[in-house]
Protein backbone atom coordinates (compact mmCIF):
# COMPACT_ATOMS: atom_id res chain seq x y z
CA UNK A 1 0.00 0.00 0.00
CA UNK A 2 2.84 2.40 0.88
CA UNK A 3 4.50 1.69 -2.46
CA UNK A 4 1.28 2.42 -4.35
CA UNK A 5 0.67 5.66 -2.43
CA UNK A 6 4.27 6.72 -3.04
CA UNK A 7 3.92 5.96 -6.78
CA UNK A 8 0.68 7.94 -6.99
CA UNK A 9 2.26 10.83 -5.09
CA UNK A 10 5.32 10.93 -7.37
CA UNK A 11 3.10 10.77 -10.46
CA UNK A 12 0.98 13.60 -9.04
CA UNK A 13 4.12 15.71 -8.45
CA UNK A 14 5.26 15.13 -12.04
CA UNK A 15 1.88 16.20 -13.40
CA UNK A 16 1.91 19.26 -11.12
CA UNK A 17 5.33 20.25 -12.47
CA UNK A 18 4.07 19.77 -16.03
CA UNK A 19 0.92 21.81 -15.36
CA UNK A 20 2.98 24.66 -13.88
CA UNK A 21 5.95 24.90 -16.23
CA UNK A 22 4.70 23.61 -19.62
CA UNK A 23 5.32 26.37 -22.19
CA UNK A 24 5.48 28.98 -19.41
CA UNK A 25 8.41 30.60 -21.21
CA UNK A 26 6.09 31.51 -24.11
CA UNK A 27 4.62 34.24 -21.88
CA UNK A 28 8.00 35.87 -21.14
CA UNK A 29 8.02 38.28 -24.07
CA UNK A 30 4.40 38.97 -25.00
CA UNK A 31 3.78 42.37 -26.58
CA UNK A 32 1.01 44.64 -25.33
CA UNK A 33 -1.19 46.95 -27.42
CA UNK A 34 1.65 49.49 -27.64
CA UNK A 35 4.05 46.85 -28.93
CA UNK A 36 6.09 46.79 -25.71
CA UNK A 37 7.42 43.39 -24.64
CA UNK A 38 5.93 42.34 -21.29
CA UNK A 39 6.77 39.40 -19.05
CA UNK A 40 3.41 37.76 -18.25
CA UNK A 41 4.76 34.58 -16.63
CA UNK A 42 3.98 35.56 -13.03
CA UNK A 43 0.46 36.67 -14.01
CA UNK A 44 -0.22 33.41 -15.87
CA UNK A 45 1.27 31.38 -13.04
CA UNK A 46 -0.48 33.01 -10.04
CA UNK A 47 -3.80 34.03 -11.60
CA UNK A 48 -4.47 31.10 -13.93
CA UNK A 49 -2.34 28.00 -13.55
CA UNK A 50 -1.95 27.66 -9.78
CA UNK A 51 -5.66 28.30 -8.93
CA UNK A 52 -6.73 25.85 -11.64
CA UNK A 53 -4.20 23.26 -10.50
CA UNK A 54 -5.19 23.68 -6.86
CA UNK A 55 -8.87 23.39 -7.68
CA UNK A 56 -8.31 20.20 -9.72
CA UNK A 57 -6.40 18.54 -6.88
CA UNK A 58 -8.76 19.74 -4.14
CA UNK A 59 -11.93 18.76 -6.02
CA UNK A 60 -10.64 15.39 -7.23
CA UNK A 61 -9.35 14.43 -3.78
CA UNK A 62 -12.49 15.67 -2.00
CA UNK A 63 -14.90 13.81 -4.28
CA UNK A 64 -12.83 10.62 -4.04
CA UNK A 65 -12.57 10.74 -0.24
CA UNK A 66 -16.31 11.45 0.00
CA UNK A 67 -16.99 8.54 -2.37
CA UNK A 68 -14.85 6.21 -0.27
CA UNK A 69 -16.85 7.16 2.83
CA UNK A 70 -20.18 6.58 1.05
CA UNK A 71 -19.10 3.19 -0.31
CA UNK A 72 -17.97 2.16 3.15
CA UNK A 73 -21.13 3.52 4.74
CA UNK A 74 -23.50 1.64 2.44
CA UNK A 75 -21.16 -1.32 1.83
CA UNK A 76 -21.75 -0.84 -1.87
CA UNK A 77 -19.14 -0.02 -4.57
CA UNK A 78 -21.81 1.86 -6.54
CA UNK A 79 -22.43 4.45 -3.81
CA UNK A 80 -21.26 7.94 -4.74
CA UNK A 81 -21.06 11.32 -2.94
CA UNK A 82 -24.33 12.36 -4.55
CA UNK A 83 -26.33 9.39 -3.27
CA UNK A 84 -28.01 11.36 -0.47
CA UNK A 85 -28.60 14.53 -2.48
CA UNK A 86 -25.54 16.54 -1.38
CA UNK A 87 -24.17 17.01 -4.93
CA UNK A 88 -27.52 17.97 -6.43
CA UNK A 89 -28.25 20.21 -3.44
CA UNK A 90 -24.99 22.12 -3.99
CA UNK A 91 -25.68 22.28 -7.73
CA UNK A 92 -29.26 23.55 -7.32
CA UNK A 93 -28.26 26.23 -4.82
CA UNK A 94 -25.42 27.38 -7.08
CA UNK A 95 -27.65 27.51 -10.18
CA UNK A 96 -30.28 29.45 -8.19
CA UNK A 97 -27.72 32.00 -7.00
CA UNK A 98 -26.17 32.28 -10.45
CA UNK A 99 -29.56 32.74 -12.09
CA UNK A 100 -31.13 35.25 -9.74
CA UNK A 101 -28.19 37.09 -8.20
CA UNK A 102 -25.07 36.50 -10.37
CA UNK A 103 -23.00 36.36 -7.19
CA UNK A 104 -19.20 36.00 -7.22
CA UNK A 105 -17.68 32.59 -6.50
CA UNK A 106 -16.94 33.45 -2.85
CA UNK A 107 -20.67 33.84 -2.09
CA UNK A 108 -21.58 30.97 -4.40
CA UNK A 109 -19.37 28.74 -2.30
CA UNK A 110 -21.38 29.25 0.87
CA UNK A 111 -24.63 28.82 -1.08
CA UNK A 112 -23.38 25.46 -2.34
CA UNK A 113 -22.46 24.33 1.16
CA UNK A 114 -25.88 25.33 2.49
CA UNK A 115 -27.52 23.54 -0.46
CA UNK A 116 -25.54 20.35 0.18
CA UNK A 117 -26.24 20.42 3.93
CA UNK A 118 -29.92 21.29 3.38
CA UNK A 119 -30.54 18.42 0.95
CA UNK A 120 -28.66 16.00 3.19
CA UNK A 121 -30.69 17.07 6.25
CA UNK A 122 -33.92 16.69 4.23
CA UNK A 123 -32.96 13.11 3.32
CA UNK A 124 -31.85 12.43 6.88
CA UNK A 125 -35.10 13.57 8.50
CA UNK A 126 -37.27 11.81 5.90
CA UNK A 127 -35.55 8.47 6.53
CA UNK A 128 -34.49 8.91 10.15
CA UNK A 129 -34.72 5.66 12.13
CA UNK A 130 -36.06 3.80 9.07
CA UNK A 131 -32.96 1.96 7.89
CA UNK A 132 -30.43 2.18 5.07
CA UNK A 133 -32.83 1.22 2.28
CA UNK A 134 -35.21 4.02 3.22
CA UNK A 135 -32.26 6.42 3.36
CA UNK A 136 -31.24 5.49 -0.21
CA UNK A 137 -34.82 5.78 -1.48
CA UNK A 138 -35.18 9.18 0.18
CA UNK A 139 -31.91 10.20 -1.48
CA UNK A 140 -33.25 9.12 -4.89
CA UNK A 141 -36.46 11.10 -4.34
CA UNK A 142 -34.62 14.25 -3.21
CA UNK A 143 -32.20 13.94 -6.13
CA UNK A 144 -35.14 13.75 -8.56
CA UNK A 145 -36.75 16.78 -6.91
CA UNK A 146 -33.55 18.81 -7.12
CA UNK A 147 -32.99 17.70 -10.73
CA UNK A 148 -36.47 19.00 -11.58
CA UNK A 149 -35.68 22.30 -9.84
CA UNK A 150 -32.52 22.69 -11.97
CA UNK A 151 -34.51 21.94 -15.14
CA UNK A 152 -37.15 24.50 -14.09
CA UNK A 153 -34.50 27.17 -13.56
CA UNK A 154 -32.99 26.43 -16.96
CA UNK A 155 -36.36 26.51 -18.75
CA UNK A 156 -37.15 29.91 -17.20
CA UNK A 157 -33.87 31.53 -18.22
CA UNK A 158 -34.57 35.12 -19.24
CA UNK A 159 -32.07 35.21 -22.06
CA UNK A 160 -30.11 32.84 -24.27
CA UNK A 161 -26.93 34.23 -22.71
CA UNK A 162 -28.08 33.30 -19.18
CA UNK A 163 -29.15 29.86 -20.40
CA UNK A 164 -25.78 29.32 -22.08
CA UNK A 165 -23.90 30.32 -18.92
CA UNK A 166 -25.94 28.00 -16.74
CA UNK A 167 -25.57 25.18 -19.22
CA UNK A 168 -21.79 25.67 -19.37
CA UNK A 169 -21.57 25.66 -15.58
CA UNK A 170 -23.61 22.47 -15.35
CA UNK A 171 -21.17 20.66 -17.64
CA UNK A 172 -18.36 21.25 -15.14
CA UNK A 173 -15.13 23.14 -15.70
CA UNK A 174 -12.07 24.46 -13.89
CA UNK A 175 -11.81 27.67 -15.91
CA UNK A 176 -13.56 29.64 -13.14
CA UNK A 177 -10.83 28.78 -10.61
CA UNK A 178 -9.89 31.74 -8.40
CA UNK A 179 -7.51 31.82 -5.49
CA UNK A 180 -9.93 33.52 -3.03
CA UNK A 181 -12.79 30.96 -3.12
CA UNK A 182 -10.19 28.19 -3.26
CA UNK A 183 -8.64 29.39 0.00
CA UNK A 184 -12.09 29.91 1.54
CA UNK A 185 -13.06 26.34 0.73
CA UNK A 186 -9.92 24.83 2.31
CA UNK A 187 -11.04 24.98 5.98
CA UNK A 188 -14.44 23.55 5.01
CA UNK A 189 -12.77 20.66 3.19
CA UNK A 190 -10.53 20.10 6.21
CA UNK A 191 -13.62 20.11 8.46
CA UNK A 192 -15.29 17.49 6.25
CA UNK A 193 -12.13 15.36 6.24
CA UNK A 194 -11.92 15.54 10.05
CA UNK A 195 -15.54 14.36 10.31
CA UNK A 196 -14.70 11.33 8.16
CA UNK A 197 -11.42 10.63 9.97
CA UNK A 198 -13.19 10.62 13.35
CA UNK A 199 -15.60 7.96 12.08
CA UNK A 200 -13.02 5.66 10.47
CA UNK A 201 -13.57 2.93 13.11
CA UNK A 202 -17.34 3.03 12.45
CA UNK A 203 -16.79 2.46 8.71
CA UNK A 204 -14.42 -0.44 9.38
CA UNK A 205 -16.86 -2.11 11.79
CA UNK A 206 -19.68 -1.73 9.27
CA UNK A 207 -17.94 -4.34 7.10
CA UNK A 208 -19.05 -6.82 9.79
CA UNK A 209 -22.59 -5.40 9.93
CA UNK A 210 -24.37 -2.59 11.77
CA UNK A 211 -25.25 -4.88 14.66
CA UNK A 212 -21.58 -5.71 15.23
CA UNK A 213 -20.74 -2.00 15.15
CA UNK A 214 -23.37 -1.35 17.84
CA UNK A 215 -22.00 -4.11 20.07
CA UNK A 216 -18.51 -2.54 19.80
CA UNK A 217 -19.65 0.67 21.45
CA UNK A 218 -20.48 2.67 18.31
CA UNK A 219 -23.59 4.85 18.21
CA UNK A 220 -24.71 4.12 14.60
CA UNK A 221 -27.07 7.10 14.30
CA UNK A 222 -24.52 9.60 15.54
CA UNK A 223 -21.73 8.09 13.43
CA UNK A 224 -23.95 7.99 10.34
CA UNK A 225 -24.87 11.64 10.80
CA UNK A 226 -21.25 12.78 11.25
CA UNK A 227 -20.05 10.73 8.28
CA UNK A 228 -22.69 12.08 5.89
CA UNK A 229 -22.12 15.58 7.27
CA UNK A 230 -18.46 15.22 6.33
CA UNK A 231 -19.46 14.13 2.81
CA UNK A 232 -21.81 17.12 2.48
CA UNK A 233 -19.03 19.52 3.53
CA UNK A 234 -16.56 18.05 1.03
CA UNK A 235 -19.05 18.15 -1.83
CA UNK A 236 -20.56 21.52 -0.92
CA UNK A 237 -17.14 23.20 -0.70
CA UNK A 238 -16.00 22.11 -4.17
CA UNK A 239 -18.95 21.78 -6.56
CA UNK A 240 -19.87 25.51 -6.61
CA UNK A 241 -16.37 26.24 -7.92
CA UNK A 242 -16.42 23.64 -10.69
CA UNK A 243 -20.00 22.85 -11.65
CA UNK A 244 -21.10 19.24 -11.95
CA UNK A 245 -18.25 16.73 -12.04
CA UNK A 246 -19.42 13.16 -11.78
CA UNK A 247 -17.90 9.69 -11.53
CA UNK A 248 -14.62 10.73 -9.82
CA UNK A 249 -16.17 9.98 -6.43
CA UNK A 250 -17.33 6.60 -7.66
CA UNK A 251 -14.37 5.37 -9.69
CA UNK A 252 -11.36 6.49 -7.62
CA UNK A 253 -12.27 4.68 -4.35
CA UNK A 254 -13.39 1.61 -6.30
CA UNK A 255 -10.01 1.31 -8.04
CA UNK A 256 -8.26 1.94 -4.72
CA UNK A 257 -10.19 -0.97 -3.22
CA UNK A 258 -9.26 -3.25 -6.12
CA UNK A 259 -5.53 -2.54 -5.84
CA UNK A 260 -5.28 -2.64 -2.07
CA UNK A 261 -7.89 -4.80 -0.44
CA UNK A 262 -8.07 -2.94 2.84
CA UNK A 263 -10.67 -1.55 5.22
CA UNK A 264 -12.43 1.73 4.20
CA UNK A 265 -10.43 3.76 6.73
CA UNK A 266 -7.17 2.68 5.06
CA UNK A 267 -8.29 3.74 1.60
CA UNK A 268 -8.75 7.47 2.21
CA UNK A 269 -5.23 8.48 1.21
CA UNK A 270 -5.09 6.24 -1.86
CA UNK A 271 -8.59 7.34 -2.96
CA UNK A 272 -7.71 11.01 -2.50
CA UNK A 273 -4.47 10.71 -4.48
CA UNK A 274 -6.24 8.77 -7.21
CA UNK A 275 -9.11 11.27 -7.41
CA UNK A 276 -6.69 14.20 -7.64
CA UNK A 277 -4.72 12.40 -10.35
CA UNK A 278 -7.81 11.53 -12.41
CA UNK A 279 -9.19 15.07 -12.39
CA UNK A 280 -5.78 16.62 -13.08
CA UNK A 281 -5.19 14.25 -16.02
CA UNK A 282 -8.65 15.09 -17.39
CA UNK A 283 -7.96 18.82 -17.09
CA UNK A 284 -4.56 18.54 -18.78
CA UNK A 285 -6.14 16.48 -21.57
CA UNK A 286 -8.66 19.26 -22.18
CA UNK A 287 -5.94 21.91 -22.22
CA UNK A 288 -3.29 20.21 -24.33
CA UNK A 289 -4.89 17.47 -26.47
CA UNK A 290 -6.75 19.04 -29.42
CA UNK A 291 -9.26 16.17 -29.64
CA UNK A 292 -10.61 17.05 -26.16
CA UNK A 293 -10.27 20.83 -26.40
CA UNK A 294 -14.01 21.47 -26.92
CA UNK A 295 -15.17 19.13 -24.15
CA UNK A 296 -15.98 20.31 -20.63
CA UNK A 297 -14.27 18.41 -17.85
CA UNK A 298 -17.56 17.19 -16.34
CA UNK A 299 -18.50 15.74 -19.72
CA UNK A 300 -15.08 14.10 -20.11
CA UNK A 301 -15.22 12.46 -16.66
CA UNK A 302 -18.70 11.17 -17.56
CA UNK A 303 -17.42 9.75 -20.89
CA UNK A 304 -14.60 7.97 -19.04
CA UNK A 305 -16.66 7.09 -15.98
CA UNK A 306 -19.72 5.55 -17.65
CA UNK A 307 -17.82 2.57 -19.17
CA UNK A 308 -16.06 2.10 -15.82
CA UNK A 309 -19.45 2.00 -14.10
CA UNK A 310 -20.65 -0.65 -16.56
CA UNK A 311 -17.47 -2.63 -15.85
CA UNK A 312 -18.10 -2.38 -12.10
CA UNK A 313 -21.68 -3.61 -12.59
CA UNK A 314 -20.53 -6.59 -14.68
CA UNK A 315 -17.82 -7.41 -12.13
CA UNK A 316 -20.34 -7.33 -9.30
CA UNK A 317 -22.71 -9.51 -11.30
CA UNK A 318 -20.01 -12.14 -11.89
CA UNK A 319 -18.99 -12.04 -8.21
CA UNK A 320 -22.59 -12.57 -7.07
CA UNK A 321 -22.99 -15.46 -9.55
CA UNK A 322 -19.85 -17.12 -8.12
CA UNK A 323 -21.08 -16.68 -4.54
Amino acid sequence: MKRLNLSLFVLLLLLIAFAIFHQLGDFAHLRNAQGIATDMRSLVLWDIRLPRLGLAILTGASLAVAGNAMQGLFQNPLASPGLLGAANGATTASVFLLYYFSLPLSFLLFGGILGALGSFLLVYFIAKNKGTTMMILAGVAVNMLLGSAIALLLSNAQSLWALAELYRWLQGSLIWAKITPLLLSLPIVVGGAICLYCQRRYLDLLTFGEETASTMGIDPKRSFFITTLGVALLVGATIPQTGTIGFIGLIAPHFARIWIKKQPSQLYLTSGLMGALLLLVADLAIQYIPFFSHIYIGTLTAIIGAPCLIWILLTQQRRLARD
